[in-house]
């Protein structure tokens, strides 16, 4: 099992009906404050969920460039509001702008029997 970082949410703990959030689309969550904040966003992508710690690999900085804005006018890539480096959805690989090679740090949910993402016990590969 992955090692939990401050204030990341347990196992099991429920956080959003994913027909909540548009498709494509995606909604940001904060965990604790300050230096110890957890920051992870959910991906509606191709009818299921996708988790994400909210780091772009550049810069450090948080990808939504507005409240829960993680697409690129497309809507067909993740794009990063610091430097504009754009994600494919249901890998988190960048294949665009200066952190191009790298990834999101997965961050792993399921979809419950009630249609709700759950935060899951493994980390999915990245």
């Amino acid at each position: 099992m992955a090692v939990l970082r401050p204030n990341q949410p347990a196992p099991g703990t429920r956080l959003i009906a994913l027909a909540e959030i548009p498709a494509p689309g995606a909604k940001a969550f904060t965990f604790g404050a300050g230096k110890e904040r957890f920051e992870c966003f959910v991906v509606h992508w191709l009818g299921g969920a996708i988790g994400y710690v909210n780091e772009c690999p550049h810069a450090r900085t948080t990808l939504d460039w507005s409240p829960d804005k993680f697409f690129n006018l497309r809507k067909d890539a993740l794009q990063c509001g610091t430097h504009g480096a754009l994600f494919v959805p249901e890998s988190g690989h960048c294949f665009l702008g200066p952190c191009k090679g790298k990834s999101l740090i997965r961050f792993p949910v399921r979809l419950d029997a009630d249609g709700w993402v759950v935060v899951a016990e493994d980390t999915p590969a990245t």
